[in-house]
């Protein structure tokens, strides 16, 4: 290759060697020309025939004697004060520059620390949606509270924000015993910080358990329901049709029955903008537990809602934790298609979104955070590597197209909504759904266990996107 760039190597010790073999070895853009090493007893030597040209204090000197256009930092055992006081020096030249991690492990990719990521840094330009605390105090307080889908990253996060305004009794409901122990432990510290003298109970339970959702139900009578348990993986649920039903349209009409029986006051179903003229598994299984929760709304005393979300950024599942672990270990960024735009939120804002909307008296609704337009993933990617403080020409990019059931662009509602602004921060719509759907969804239900994935794929995407014109006036 020509016109390699000349690169200084950091560190003479296995991590520098291990640089050397690899740019020697493989077809690289890099030149080593010089090697800098604070051991005085490997200065003037050479290292796979790279010179050893001296300490750290050398840079200046190196630089303009091998005029060095690259750098990377080879060594593994430095203090993290110590990498930062020479990454700092770097970036004064203006040269990229590459942090390897501890490159002389084995094979059993070692655990690489990473700073803590901000995702709201990836949205600057946008005003968090806040919560009135004293509302939902006013609203919550006194009254009992089960979330399901307890330990996951949303329903999680709703917890700790509902344990702030001090209901009677929260109960957080989950199916993997380690995430509801977790998020348990977290709420027990938070209760002390907020002196707060109510019940925080954890319980294990499986949602497409009807007869265990009514005991819990009778026992607890539950004031308000926050459903936030759902499998929520695209690409996953392409293949896994028969699980997608069976959770999240079986276990979300167990709790809209659970909820009738036991007359909870309030109900909110946690959505997702993929429901939306649905083309794969997971939208459709959650346009059609939409369906069943706005048809409950008209026929029972259970105020029945439900919350869509854009793409949360951080949720368990999402792509930018595995980009942000994949720049810190000097991975290649796997990338669907860099023009795929999202509509993105953060975990906060989602939480408080769902209990924003749950103060609000209109019923057989569909709220939706102005998330503003949708960004395109490559603008989120160069903001992730900004944040990491690399340079984005020292980073491979791995663009591996996209992925089964995705789109390249998602929709807020569908035409049959009627859509409009209720407050600041707010849009709502409104669906009515009616008995032909019920019926061709319960017989979903009835018949699902009998076909293969892609018969079942096939009638979910059919039912889901079949609507029955609104012919119901939105002005009375």
């Amino acid at each position: 290759m020509e016109n390699k760039k000349k690169t200084l190597i950091i560190g003479a010790g296995l991590g520098g060697q291990f640089v050397i073999k690899q740019l020697h070895e493989s077809n690289s853009e890099y030149e080593p020309v010089a090697i800098l090493d604070d051991n005085p007893d490997k200065w003037n030597s050479r290292l796979q025939g790279i010179h050893i040209f001296g300490s750290l204090d050398c840079f200046d000197a190196c630089i303009e004697k091998y005029k060095v256009e690259h750098i990377i930092l080879a060594i593994s055992t430095l203090d993290d004060k110590k990498r930062q006081k020479i990454i700092a020096q770097i970036k004064s030249y203006n040269i990229t520059y590459l942090v390897l991690p501890d490159v002389s492990s084995t094979k059993q990719n070692p655990k690489v620390e990473m700073p803590e990521l901000n995702y709201s840094k990836l949205l600057p330009n946008r005003f968090e949606f806040q919560l009135d605390y004293k509302e939902v105090h006013k609203e919550i307080r006194q009254k009992t509270v089960l979330i399901t889908g307890a330990g996951g990253s949303i329903g999680s996060e709703l917890a700790c924000q509902i344990l702030k305004c001090h209901p009677k009794k929260l109960i957080l409901l989950g199916k993997g015993e380690g995430s509801i122990f977790q998020i348990s432990t977290l709420l027990e510290q938070l209760k002390k910080d907020e002196s707060y003298q109510g019940d925080v109970i954890s319980v294990i339970a499986d949602i497409c358990d009807a007869e265990q959702l009514f005991r819990l139900f009778k026992h607890h009578k539950p004031d308000i329901v926050y459903h936030a348990a759902a499998h929520k993986h695209v690409p996953l649920m392409e293949n896994n049709a028969y699980e997608a039903v069976k959770n999240n349209i079986v276990g979300t009409y167990n709790i809209i029955q659970a909820s009738k029986a036991m007359q909870v006051g309030n109900f909110i179903m946690v959505s997702t903008d993929k429901a939306v003229n649905p083309e794969n598994i997971m939208g459709a299984t959650k346009r059609l537990a939409e369906k069943l929760t706005l048809q409950m709304d008209a026929v029972s005393k259970t105020r029945c809602n439900v919350v869509r979300f854009g793409n949360v950024l951080g949720s368990r599942g999402s792509v930018f934790p595995k980009l942000w672990e994949q720049i810190h270990r000097g991975l290649p960024l796997t990338i669907t298609n860099p023009k795929m735009k999202r509509y993105f939120m953060t975990i906060p804002e989602a939480s408080k979104l769902v209990i924003s909307a749950s103060l609000l008296a209109q019923r057989n609704a569909i709220f939706v955070l102005d998330m503003g337009e949708q960004v395109e993933l490559d603008l989120m990617v160069d903001r992730l590597i900004a944040l990491s403080d690399r340079n984005k020409q020292d980073i491979v990019m791995e663009y591996v197209g996209v992925r089964p059931g995705e789109k390249m662009s998602e929709e807020l509602f569908n035409k049959e909504e009627f859509s409009s602004k209720v407050s600041n921060k707010i849009y709502e719509g409104n669906y009515y759904t009616s008995m032909d759907e019920v019926l061709a969804i319960k017989d979903l239900m009835a018949s699902y266990k009998g076909m293969d994935n892609a018969t079942l794929r096939q009638k979910l995407l059919l039912v889901a996107n079949q609507s029955i014109p609104q012919n119901i006036s939105m002005g009375s």
